[in-house]
């Protein structure tokens, strides 16, 4: 297996993914406070994830590899995975915020506290220590609470980024995250795939990232920041032509609301080649910087207009969606071979953001007024029209094969087919 991606519609190989697991629970009884876009059904997110794995493999024959089974397998057996995973349950509970080394114990050397040293532990307890980061309390009171577990591991796509040289690794933007690209790194190297970069100074998440053949497109805004996208340039990527996409505001949002569409996934995405899927109203309002391949690094060529001027200027068409749809992650579909594609069923996720939308509203409709005006005008014209992505003229008019699929629940963490895999190898 040679890792990495040229283009986004290149035939889909290998991906790693993470069933919501427990950690999610915990998310849910604050899902704002923990990235998440609402409450959902944990249970269904399970159920929908598990449905999205089957359908990659059995009807297209992607191989899906499972971050905490791999682990698990992995690590049951002396060698470097398990070692690493020690090492970084270790390192977890000599965190500052965990008190557990001040009752007696030496994390360092494999010892949490009073009790089994952590190198005797069995993998799975090693992995939810990781994940969960459980801090136990001072005294015999029992009380643990838990210090930034981490909700958002089923997002597999924003760890790294499959390029055309191999697997970059990232350095994610909240602190929520930041933990992420360790067990990312870990999984990975399970797979005996090492990274070829990594962003270690800036800001770099996977979700910015779409590579289009002889270019690719990177997204910098509140995610990826300028610091990270110098950083990739300087050994993550070989394109001949890296255009970057600066994050635009929302025309309909009074102020910012940097999660509507925090990455460049969120509101453009490719299903073939030359076909692009996007949202006009934040398209037309991102403005593209062009970097040409230079020697062994990149020289800025210039400005490249808005996104849809430039993907015109490289022939290919663009599939417009609504605001509506855009806010059902109708772009964050996931393309496994060129022309074909799994993606969030909008029709079902419609009504849901509907709700949710009205919500924000009520509660700020200086803010999100005129956003759920242009929603609920767009969900009576859908309807008219019964052309809800993907069921729409531009689809069936550049032959695409689209896989609707019920994503209902996982997508209320913020993200759909897209974020939730890991692309190892196209």
């Amino acid at each position: 297996m040679e890792p990495g991606a040229r283009a986004e519609w290149d035939t889909l190989r290998q991906v790693l993914v993470h069933e919501p697991g427990i950690e999610v629970f915990f998310a849910l009884l604050a899902p704002e406070a923990h990235l998440y876009e609402r409450f959902f059904n944990h249970h269904e997110a399970r159920w929908e994830h598990r449905q999205l794995c089957d359908l990659l493999h059995n009807s297209f024959g992607v191989r899906i590899h499972h971050l905490k089974t791999m682990l698990m397998e992995e690590a049951g057996e002396p060698g470097p995975v398990r070692d690493l995973l020690v090492s970084m349950a270790a390192r977890r509970l000599t965190d500052d915020r965990n008190p557990l080394t001040a009752v007696g114990g030496d994390a360092k050397q494999g010892q949490a506290g009073p009790g089994t040293p952590l190198d005797q532990r069995d993998p799975e307890h090693l992995f939810r220590i990781i994940v969960l980061n459980p801090v136990p309390g001072h005294g015999h009171g029992g009380h643990v609470r838990l210090v930034n577990p981490l909700h958002n591991l089923y997002f597999m796509r924003d760890q790294q980024a499959a390029t055309d040289r191999g697997i970059c690794m990232g350095r994610m933007a909240t602190h929520e995250r930041a933990e992420e690209v360790e067990v990312s790194a870990l999984g990975l190297q399970a797979l005996g795939v090492g990274p070829v970069h990594r962003v270690s100074q800036g800001r770099f998440e996977g979700g910015d990232f779409i590579p289009a053949g002889e270019f690719a497109l990177v997204g910098c805004g509140s995610r990826t920041n300028p610091a990270g996208v110098h950083e990739l340039l300087g050994g993550g990527v070989g394109f001949d032509e890296i255009a970057v996409v600066h994050e635009p505001r929302h025309p309909l949002i009074t102020g910012r609301d940097h999660m509507v569409n925090m990455h460049l996934d969120t509101y453009l995405n490719f299903p073939k080649e030359g076909v692009a899927v996007g949202s006009p109203a934040l398209l037309d309002e991102a403005k593209v910087t062009v970097f040409n391949r230079s020697g062994e690094g990149y020289e800025r060529a210039g400005d490249g207009g808005t996104v849809p001027d430039y993907l015109k200027a490289k022939g290919f068409d663009l599939i417009g969606i609504t605001t509506l749809e855009q806010l059902c992650f109708s772009t964050n579909f996931l393309t496994v071979r060129d022309g074909a594609c799994v993606t969030p069923d909008a029709s079902a996720l419609a009504p849901v953001m509907l709700r949710r939308l009205s919500e924000k509203a009520r509660a700020d409709p200086g803010k999100y007024g005129r956003l759920l005006a242009q929603a609920e005008r767009d969900y009576r014209l859908l309807r008219t029209d019964a052309e809800f992505f993907p069921h729409k003229k531009g689809v069936y008019a550049h032959g695409l094969e689209m896989t609707p699929l019920q994503l209902t629940n996982a997508t209320g963490g913020y993200g759909g087919a897209h974020c939730m895999t890991c692309v190892i190898a196209r």
